[in-house]
């Protein structure tokens, strides 16, 4: 499984190019630093089933996963 973190800056921040990464909390982590970092509509895609989230959605979704496996 792979997640791309994709981002938009906010107004006089520099653009971060997108991050792929193998394992979920990776990618929110990467996703927390670059909401620390500015930068806004950050989104997660899961490149195996095409679902988007945001933070909130992916740390749920973590969290459904452990309960589940």
């Amino acid at each position: 499984m792979a997640f791309i973190v994709n981002s938009s800056p906010g107004a006089g921040l520099r653009f971060e190019a997108s991050a792929t990464l193998d394992d979920p909390k990776a990618a929110l982590d990467w996703a927390i630093g670059l909401e620390r970092r500015g930068m806004r509509l950050v989104r997660i895609r899961d490149t195996a089933t095409g679902q988007v989230f945001d933070e909130k959605a992916l740390r749920d979704e973590i969290k459904r996963l452990q309960t589940v496996g």
